[in-house]
Formats: C-alpha cells, structure tokens, sequence
C-alpha cells in the first residue's frame, strides 16, 4: 500500500496518491449518477470499517472503486469476461443468463491487472460486492453491506437495517442485508446465482440448525411425557 500523506478530520488522507488517482479514474469512466453511488458506498464503508474494526483506508479504496465496470451492457460485460479470461471462473450459464452481476469478477480482474499496487483485500472485495462468496473477509461483507446501504438507496426496508449499523454484530448486519436481497430477487422473479443457495445455507445454517434440534427436544419429550 502506498504511504498517506496528510490526515484530514477522519483520520483519511484527502492526499493519498493511489486512492485520489483511482477516485478521478473512475469519475471519468461511470456516469454522474453512478459516480454518485459509488463515493456513497465509499463514504458507507469507511464508516462500516471504524466500527467494526477493518482498515478504513481499505474500505474507502474498494467502496470508490467496486462498480468500476456497472455502466458496461449485457454484451460489453460478456465480452470482458472472455478478454479477462475469467469465463472458467464465473461459469459460462452466468455469462449467458446473469451479466449484470458479473461487474464485480471483471472490475477485480482489470483492476488487478493493470494497478498491481491496489491491495488484495480490496480487489476481492470487489470481486465479491454482487454475488458474495462461502468465504467472506470481513473487508468483503463492509463493501457488500456499504453497497446496499448507502444513503442514496430508497427501499421500503433501508432504514430498519441503517439501523443495525454499529448496533448488531458485523455478521448480524451481512446476514439481514443478504437475507434482504434474496427476498427482493425472488420477488421480482429474478434468477439467483447458482451460488446463493449456498451461501444462504451456510448463513442460516446456526440459526436453523438450533431450531431443528429444538424440534427434535420436543418430540422426545412428547414421546416419554
């Protein structure tokens, strides 16, 4: 990671070479709106990290840069995949069917690429910002949150879970957010990565598992009562 410089009132250098350089890049490449939401998933994140303890400086860099690719078509995005040489990775189903979560894999894989001095942390939280992953940093599940939560998104269940902020665990938190998104997919008869079921399964799992030994209390105590 390249030094900072000076420290501003948050504690973040408004200097710092490599986070001013990629904030102008990619202010150049998205559209306003879209560059709108990404300094909001910056600002999100940083505030995400000082509470739960993760590099700030990290959250702010992956926030400002994790929808690098979003203003990319359908087309644009499937071309990418086979120039990244990714398409092993992400499947070829999801290029057919699901591009537009698939901004995520080939931002990482470009931004990897071509500025080798981003740090890893970041580049996989970017990579896992759409579909998430089994396996989750805690750098990753802050950009995941950040994603849905910054202050320009207006669904009806935001504020309920801004609230959780800083008050539930940060794995409370990834849980309810994620738990949000399949629900609202499903609701818009979305398709769902093949990988959701998955992750779901091993987020509820804790939660399921206690209630379905608690069945099981009950009906051995039916069966001697």
């Amino acid at each position: 990671m390249s030094k900072r410089t000076s420290s501003d009132a948050n504690g973040i250098s408004s200097a710092e070479p490599l986070y001013e350089r990629m904030r102008a890049l990619a202010k150049e490449r998205v559209s306003k709106k879209r560059f709108k939401h990404m300094e909001g998933v910056a600002g999100t994140a940083e505030r995400l990290a000082r509470s739960y303890g993760a590099d700030p400086y990290l959250a702010r860099l992956a926030g400002i840069l994790h929808d690098w690719d979003k203003d990319l078509d359908n087309d644009q995005i499937r071309v990418k995949v086979h120039e990244m040489g990714i398409q092993g990775e992400v499947g070829e189903w999801v290029v057919r069917n699901m591009p537009q979560v698939l901004h995520g894999p080939t931002a990482a894989a470009e931004l990897e690429r071509s500025f080798p001095d981003i740090p890893a942390e970041a580049i996989s939280a970017i990579r896992k910002h759409t579909i998430a992953s089994r396996e989750m940093s805690d750098l990753d599940k802050i950009i995941y949150i950040a994603d849905a939560l910054e202050p320009g998104r207006r669904f009806d269940e935001v504020q309920e879970l801004r609230s959780m902020m800083g008050e539930a665990s940060l794995d409370e938190l990834y849980y309810e957010v994620y738990r949000f998104w399949i629900q609202a997919l499903v609701d818009k008869g979305c398709l769902l990565h093949p990988d959701t079921l998955a992750i779901w399964n091993d987020l509820a799992y804790p939660q399921a598992h206690e209630r379905l030994l608690a069945y099981e209390r009950r009906c051995k105590e039916k069966e001697h009562g």
